[in-house]
Protein backbone atom coordinates (compact mmCIF):
# COMPACT_ATOMS: atom_id res chain seq x y z
CA UNK A 1 0.00 0.00 0.00
CA UNK A 2 1.25 3.54 -0.70
CA UNK A 3 0.91 4.52 2.94
CA UNK A 4 2.97 1.57 4.18
CA UNK A 5 5.62 2.17 1.52
CA UNK A 6 5.91 5.81 2.60
CA UNK A 7 6.32 4.85 6.24
CA UNK A 8 8.77 2.03 5.46
CA UNK A 9 11.06 4.40 3.56
CA UNK A 10 11.24 6.91 6.43
CA UNK A 11 14.63 7.25 8.16
CA UNK A 12 15.48 8.00 11.81
CA UNK A 13 15.43 11.77 11.32
CA UNK A 14 11.99 11.56 9.72
CA UNK A 15 10.59 9.49 12.59
CA UNK A 16 12.14 11.86 15.14
CA UNK A 17 10.62 14.76 13.22
CA UNK A 18 7.20 13.09 13.42
CA UNK A 19 7.49 12.62 17.19
CA UNK A 20 8.69 16.17 17.85
CA UNK A 21 5.99 17.59 15.57
CA UNK A 22 3.32 15.61 17.45
CA UNK A 23 4.68 16.99 20.73
CA UNK A 24 4.52 20.53 19.29
CA UNK A 25 0.88 19.93 18.37
CA UNK A 26 0.02 18.49 21.79
CA UNK A 27 1.69 21.18 23.89
CA UNK A 28 0.57 24.10 21.69
CA UNK A 29 -3.02 22.84 21.57
CA UNK A 30 -3.07 22.32 25.35
CA UNK A 31 -1.73 25.85 25.90
CA UNK A 32 -4.34 27.34 23.54
CA UNK A 33 -7.12 25.11 24.84
CA UNK A 34 -6.44 25.94 28.48
CA UNK A 35 -6.87 29.64 27.71
CA UNK A 36 -9.95 29.07 25.53
CA UNK A 37 -11.68 27.03 28.24
CA UNK A 38 -10.68 29.58 30.86
CA UNK A 39 -12.36 32.30 28.77
CA UNK A 40 -15.51 30.44 27.75
CA UNK A 41 -16.50 28.14 30.63
CA UNK A 42 -18.00 30.57 33.14
CA UNK A 43 -18.92 27.77 35.56
CA UNK A 44 -15.30 26.88 36.34
CA UNK A 45 -14.56 27.19 40.07
CA UNK A 46 -11.83 29.57 41.20
CA UNK A 47 -9.31 26.85 42.03
CA UNK A 48 -9.66 25.38 38.53
CA UNK A 49 -9.22 28.82 36.96
CA UNK A 50 -5.92 29.17 38.85
CA UNK A 51 -4.85 25.70 37.72
CA UNK A 52 -5.64 26.43 34.06
CA UNK A 53 -3.69 29.70 34.20
CA UNK A 54 -0.65 27.88 35.56
CA UNK A 55 -0.87 24.95 33.16
CA UNK A 56 -1.36 27.14 30.09
CA UNK A 57 2.06 28.67 30.83
CA UNK A 58 3.66 25.26 31.40
CA UNK A 59 2.28 23.97 28.09
CA UNK A 60 3.33 27.18 26.30
CA UNK A 61 6.92 26.78 27.49
CA UNK A 62 6.91 23.15 26.37
CA UNK A 63 5.54 24.11 22.95
CA UNK A 64 8.28 26.74 22.58
CA UNK A 65 11.03 24.24 23.39
CA UNK A 66 9.73 21.57 20.99
CA UNK A 67 9.11 24.16 18.24
CA UNK A 68 12.72 25.40 18.42
CA UNK A 69 13.98 21.80 18.39
CA UNK A 70 12.39 21.41 14.95
CA UNK A 71 14.98 23.76 13.43
CA UNK A 72 18.04 21.49 13.81
CA UNK A 73 15.91 18.49 12.81
CA UNK A 74 14.99 20.22 9.56
CA UNK A 75 18.64 21.18 8.98
CA UNK A 76 19.60 17.54 9.49
CA UNK A 77 16.97 16.50 6.93
CA UNK A 78 18.45 18.91 4.37
CA UNK A 79 21.81 17.22 4.90
CA UNK A 80 20.28 13.85 3.94
CA UNK A 81 19.53 12.86 7.50
CA UNK A 82 23.05 13.33 8.87
CA UNK A 83 23.39 14.68 12.41
CA UNK A 84 26.14 17.01 11.21
CA UNK A 85 23.47 19.07 9.48
CA UNK A 86 21.81 19.84 12.81
CA UNK A 87 24.70 22.12 13.75
CA UNK A 88 25.72 23.35 10.29
CA UNK A 89 25.34 27.19 10.36
CA UNK A 90 24.47 27.45 6.66
CA UNK A 91 21.76 24.81 6.95
CA UNK A 92 20.34 26.36 10.12
CA UNK A 93 20.25 29.77 8.43
CA UNK A 94 18.45 28.26 5.43
CA UNK A 95 15.85 26.68 7.72
CA UNK A 96 15.46 29.89 9.71
CA UNK A 97 14.72 31.78 6.47
CA UNK A 98 12.18 29.15 5.34
CA UNK A 99 8.41 29.09 6.01
CA UNK A 100 9.16 26.76 8.94
CA UNK A 101 11.34 29.45 10.53
CA UNK A 102 8.65 32.10 10.02
CA UNK A 103 6.03 29.77 11.50
CA UNK A 104 8.15 29.11 14.60
CA UNK A 105 8.88 32.82 15.16
CA UNK A 106 5.17 33.66 15.01
CA UNK A 107 4.35 30.72 17.30
CA UNK A 108 6.94 31.83 19.87
CA UNK A 109 5.39 35.31 19.90
CA UNK A 110 1.93 33.81 20.42
CA UNK A 111 3.16 31.49 23.18
CA UNK A 112 4.79 34.44 24.97
CA UNK A 113 1.46 36.30 24.82
CA UNK A 114 -0.32 33.23 26.26
CA UNK A 115 2.05 33.38 29.25
CA UNK A 116 0.59 36.82 30.01
CA UNK A 117 -2.43 34.97 31.40
CA UNK A 118 -0.58 35.12 34.73
CA UNK A 119 -1.12 38.89 34.84
CA UNK A 120 -4.30 40.40 36.36
CA UNK A 121 -7.36 39.18 34.45
CA UNK A 122 -8.33 42.58 33.04
CA UNK A 123 -5.09 42.77 31.07
CA UNK A 124 -3.89 39.17 31.01
CA UNK A 125 -6.97 37.53 29.49
CA UNK A 126 -7.26 39.72 26.34
CA UNK A 127 -3.51 39.43 25.71
CA UNK A 128 -3.59 35.64 26.17
CA UNK A 129 -6.60 35.43 23.83
CA UNK A 130 -4.60 37.30 21.20
CA UNK A 131 -1.77 34.85 21.81
CA UNK A 132 -4.10 31.92 21.11
CA UNK A 133 -5.05 33.41 17.73
CA UNK A 134 -1.38 34.09 16.89
CA UNK A 135 -0.36 30.51 17.75
CA UNK A 136 -3.23 29.11 15.66
CA UNK A 137 -2.21 31.37 12.76
CA UNK A 138 1.38 30.10 12.98
CA UNK A 139 0.21 26.73 11.67
CA UNK A 140 -0.93 28.28 8.36
CA UNK A 141 2.43 29.80 7.38
CA UNK A 142 3.74 26.54 5.98
CA UNK A 143 2.88 23.22 4.40
CA UNK A 144 -0.57 22.62 2.94
CA UNK A 145 -1.81 26.11 3.88
CA UNK A 146 0.51 27.59 1.23
CA UNK A 147 -1.47 25.96 -1.58
CA UNK A 148 -4.28 27.73 -3.44
CA UNK A 149 -6.85 28.97 -2.53
CA UNK A 150 -4.47 30.17 0.14
CA UNK A 151 -6.73 32.56 2.09
CA UNK A 152 -9.60 30.06 2.33
CA UNK A 153 -7.27 27.22 3.36
CA UNK A 154 -5.57 29.44 5.96
CA UNK A 155 -8.95 30.40 7.44
CA UNK A 156 -10.20 26.81 7.54
CA UNK A 157 -6.99 25.46 9.10
CA UNK A 158 -6.97 28.24 11.72
CA UNK A 159 -10.58 27.47 12.70
CA UNK A 160 -9.77 23.75 12.70
CA UNK A 161 -6.83 24.34 15.05
CA UNK A 162 -8.87 26.56 17.41
CA UNK A 163 -11.74 24.06 17.57
CA UNK A 164 -9.47 21.12 18.32
CA UNK A 165 -7.54 23.16 20.90
CA UNK A 166 -10.75 24.04 22.73
CA UNK A 167 -11.74 20.37 22.78
CA UNK A 168 -8.35 19.15 24.02
CA UNK A 169 -8.12 21.91 26.61
CA UNK A 170 -11.30 20.70 28.34
CA UNK A 171 -9.95 17.23 29.13
CA UNK A 172 -7.81 18.18 32.15
CA UNK A 173 -10.32 20.42 34.00
CA UNK A 174 -13.18 17.97 33.44
CA UNK A 175 -11.00 15.10 34.60
CA UNK A 176 -9.95 16.94 37.75
CA UNK A 177 -13.47 18.13 38.56
CA UNK A 178 -15.06 14.71 38.10
CA UNK A 179 -13.53 13.55 41.38
CA UNK A 180 -15.85 12.55 44.20
CA UNK A 181 -15.82 15.96 45.92
CA UNK A 182 -16.87 18.03 42.93
CA UNK A 183 -19.01 15.75 40.77
CA UNK A 184 -21.90 18.21 40.53
CA UNK A 185 -19.55 21.05 39.56
CA UNK A 186 -18.07 18.75 36.92
CA UNK A 187 -21.59 18.08 35.63
CA UNK A 188 -22.29 21.81 35.27
CA UNK A 189 -18.96 22.47 33.53
CA UNK A 190 -19.50 19.44 31.28
CA UNK A 191 -22.99 20.71 30.45
CA UNK A 192 -21.63 24.15 29.48
CA UNK A 193 -18.83 22.54 27.48
CA UNK A 194 -21.34 20.30 25.68
CA UNK A 195 -23.41 23.26 24.51
CA UNK A 196 -20.34 24.82 22.90
CA UNK A 197 -18.98 21.48 21.68
CA UNK A 198 -22.01 20.90 19.42
CA UNK A 199 -20.89 23.86 17.30
CA UNK A 200 -17.24 22.86 17.56
CA UNK A 201 -17.98 19.36 16.24
CA UNK A 202 -19.90 20.76 13.28
CA UNK A 203 -17.13 23.23 12.54
CA UNK A 204 -14.37 20.63 12.78
CA UNK A 205 -16.23 18.23 10.49
CA UNK A 206 -17.03 20.88 7.90
CA UNK A 207 -13.56 22.41 7.94
CA UNK A 208 -11.84 19.00 7.72
CA UNK A 209 -13.97 17.94 4.76
CA UNK A 210 -13.40 21.20 2.90
CA UNK A 211 -9.65 21.08 3.55
CA UNK A 212 -9.40 17.56 2.12
CA UNK A 213 -11.48 18.50 -0.92
CA UNK A 214 -9.47 21.68 -1.59
CA UNK A 215 -6.15 19.88 -1.24
CA UNK A 216 -6.97 16.80 -3.30
CA UNK A 217 -9.74 17.87 -5.67
CA UNK A 218 -11.20 14.34 -5.51
CA UNK A 219 -11.84 12.78 -2.11
CA UNK A 220 -12.42 9.28 -3.53
CA UNK A 221 -9.17 9.20 -5.51
CA UNK A 222 -7.32 10.59 -2.50
CA UNK A 223 -7.97 7.34 -0.64
CA UNK A 224 -5.48 5.64 -2.98
CA UNK A 225 -2.67 8.00 -1.89
CA UNK A 226 -0.65 7.90 1.37
CA UNK A 227 -2.11 11.30 2.29
CA UNK A 228 -5.69 10.16 1.77
CA UNK A 229 -5.18 6.91 3.65
CA UNK A 230 -3.66 8.64 6.66
CA UNK A 231 -6.45 11.21 6.53
CA UNK A 232 -9.00 8.35 6.59
CA UNK A 233 -7.30 6.89 9.68
CA UNK A 234 -7.43 10.31 11.33
CA UNK A 235 -11.13 10.58 10.46
CA UNK A 236 -11.78 7.17 12.02
CA UNK A 237 -10.19 8.28 15.30
CA UNK A 238 -12.23 11.48 15.16
CA UNK A 239 -15.50 9.56 14.73
CA UNK A 240 -14.59 7.40 17.73
CA UNK A 241 -14.06 10.56 19.79
CA UNK A 242 -17.47 11.81 18.68
CA UNK A 243 -19.03 8.59 19.96
CA UNK A 244 -17.46 9.16 23.39
CA UNK A 245 -18.52 12.81 23.30
CA UNK A 246 -22.13 11.85 22.57
CA UNK A 247 -22.06 9.33 25.44
CA UNK A 248 -20.67 12.02 27.77
CA UNK A 249 -23.33 14.55 26.82
CA UNK A 250 -26.38 12.27 26.76
CA UNK A 251 -25.60 9.92 29.64
CA UNK A 252 -22.67 10.90 31.84
CA UNK A 253 -23.30 14.64 32.19
CA UNK A 254 -26.95 14.19 33.35
CA UNK A 255 -25.74 11.47 35.73
CA UNK A 256 -23.18 13.88 37.20
CA UNK A 257 -25.82 16.58 37.64
CA UNK A 258 -28.00 14.06 39.48
CA UNK A 259 -24.92 13.09 41.54
CA UNK A 260 -25.34 9.41 40.71
CA UNK A 261 -22.75 7.14 42.39
CA UNK A 262 -19.88 6.24 40.03
CA UNK A 263 -20.77 8.90 37.42
CA UNK A 264 -17.53 10.78 38.03
CA UNK A 265 -15.34 7.70 37.60
CA UNK A 266 -17.17 6.81 34.37
CA UNK A 267 -16.55 10.31 33.01
CA UNK A 268 -12.87 10.10 33.94
CA UNK A 269 -12.58 6.77 32.12
CA UNK A 270 -14.29 8.26 29.06
CA UNK A 271 -11.94 11.26 29.12
CA UNK A 272 -8.90 8.96 29.26
CA UNK A 273 -10.16 7.16 26.16
CA UNK A 274 -10.80 10.45 24.35
CA UNK A 275 -7.34 11.73 25.28
CA UNK A 276 -5.74 8.54 23.93
CA UNK A 277 -7.64 8.92 20.65
CA UNK A 278 -6.61 12.58 20.38
CA UNK A 279 -2.98 11.53 20.90
CA UNK A 280 -3.37 9.10 17.99
CA UNK A 281 -4.92 11.86 15.86
CA UNK A 282 -2.00 14.21 16.57
CA UNK A 283 0.53 11.47 15.83
CA UNK A 284 -1.30 10.60 12.60
CA UNK A 285 -1.43 14.28 11.62
CA UNK A 286 2.30 14.65 12.27
CA UNK A 287 2.92 11.60 10.08
CA UNK A 288 0.45 12.85 7.48
CA UNK A 289 2.26 16.17 7.05
CA UNK A 290 5.75 14.67 7.15
CA UNK A 291 5.80 11.58 4.93
CA UNK A 292 3.02 12.48 2.50
CA UNK A 293 1.14 15.35 0.94
CA UNK A 294 -1.92 15.79 -1.29
CA UNK A 295 -1.42 15.57 -5.02
CA UNK A 296 -4.17 17.59 -6.60
CA UNK A 297 -4.58 18.03 -10.30
CA UNK A 298 -3.93 21.75 -9.94
CA UNK A 299 -0.58 21.20 -8.24
CA UNK A 300 0.50 18.69 -10.87
CA UNK A 301 -0.51 21.04 -13.68
CA UNK A 302 1.39 23.97 -12.17
CA UNK A 303 4.53 21.91 -11.67
CA UNK A 304 4.39 20.49 -15.20
CA UNK A 305 3.81 23.95 -16.66
CA UNK A 306 7.01 25.19 -15.09
CA UNK A 307 8.96 22.17 -16.30
CA UNK A 308 9.63 21.13 -12.72
CA UNK A 309 9.80 17.70 -11.11
CA UNK A 310 7.99 18.19 -7.80
CA UNK A 311 8.15 15.80 -4.89
CA UNK A 312 4.99 16.31 -2.90
CA UNK A 313 6.56 15.70 0.47
CA UNK A 314 7.26 19.31 1.27
CA UNK A 315 4.19 19.81 3.43
CA UNK A 316 5.63 18.37 6.59
CA UNK A 317 8.97 20.11 6.70
CA UNK A 318 8.57 23.61 5.30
Amino acid sequence: APMLNALASADVVTWLSIIVKALVYATAFLAMGSVLNLLTLSSLPAFEVRKLRQMSVVWAIGAAVFSVFRLPLRASFLMRGTWQGATEPMMLTMVWDSPLGSSIVLRLIGLALICMILLPARFGRPVAALGVIVVAASFVLRGHALEEPRLLLATLITLHVLGLAFWIGAFAPLYRLSGANSARVAGQVSHNFGRLAIWIVGGLSLAGGLILWLLTGNVLNALFTPYGQLFAIKLGFFLAIMAFAAWNKLRLTPALLRQEPGAGSRLRRSIRMEAALVALILLTTATLTTVSAPESANQTTRAAGKGQITKMIKGGFL
